[in-house]
């Protein structure tokens, strides 16, 4: 590694830590709640959304912990999701803020999980029976919906050493309803006319530059939105962690800017009817 480059780092995790450091003095904030109906979809917070298809309750990338290591979350989940008879729990990859072990060990192990086919031993270990691993652009149905992997432009592994990992999105339907859940990723063009009611878009953890390797911008995000011809976006992954240098207020500024009524900013703790 040159000089550069470690200098780069250092100034990042700086940052982070410093950021992260003065949150621990602000009062974490509480977020109002929106009940989840029949065909809706709920921002529990970061990438964690509570779906109801026709009574069918899917939790993308549960994480509901205070702490991810010395990160602190910077608002209350908007529920208690152990609380709730989870049907499905979609896994998009194994990086800590999309698969967090303290808040998988308290939902329902009866749950069917849907995770790419590098997080098996952890699942069984946690005490999941009902795990369907999915390569992607392979399908699962079960309990009247049909849920398809597809590939995001992301390394899923756990850590940073270790062979790359893959790291999927989902659509989720039934016969009435369609959902794209993106997960976490760069730009990509491999969801082109997959045509949902919602596109569920990461919009935040792109700064520096370097990061939108594996992360999108708001305006990325937007633009693959886009190209699935869906009919509504609700952007995610921000206002929840401090993970890289980007600022959530420049984020809803950029989401406000390029909005062309296609995009459903909410709160965390809010409910979209689809």
């Amino acid at each position: 590694m040159n000089f550069t480059k470690l200098r780069k780092i250092t100034g990042y995790m700086y940052e982070l830590h410093r950021r992260n450091f003065k949150s621990y003095f602000k009062p974490m904030l509480i977020p109002s709640y929106e009940p989840l109906v029949t065909d809706s979809v709920h921002w529990v917070g970061h990438a964690t959304v509570l779906i109801n298809l026709n009574g069918v309750i899917i939790v993308t990338d549960p994480v509901t912990s205070i702490n991810l290591g010395q990160i602190r979350r910077l608002i209350k989940p908007s529920l208690n999701l152990s609380s709730i008879n989870i049907d499905y729990i979609l896994l998009s990859h194994g990086h800590m803020d999309h698969m967090n072990y303290s808040t998988l060990m308290k939902l329902n192990k009866n749950a069917v999980v849907i995770a790419p086919k590098n997080l098996d031993f952890p699942l069984k270990i946690l005490g999941f029976k009902n795990r369907i691993l999915l390569n992607p652009d392979e399908d699962y149905s079960g309990s009247g919906i049909k849920i398809r992997a597809l590939r995001a432009n992301h390394d899923g592994r756990r850590y940073p050493w270790g062979t790359a990992a893959d790291s999927n999105s989902y659509i989720i339907e039934n016969s009435t309803k369609k959902i794209f859940f993106a997960g976490d990723t760069a730009y990509t063009d491999v969801y082109k006319n997959l045509m949902a009611d919602v596109a569920i878009m990461p919009v935040g953890c792109y700064k520096p530059d370097e990061f939108q390797e594996m992360h999108c911008s708001p305006e990325q995000s937007f633009k693959m939105f886009k190209m699935t011809n869906s009919k509504l976006m609700i952007p995610i992954h921000y206002k929840t962690y401090i993970l890289a240098q980007d600022d959530d207020n420049v984020t809803c500024d950029t989401l406000e800017r390029i909005n062309d009524g296609s995009i459903k900013i909410i709160d965390i703790g809010q409910t979209v009817k689809l």
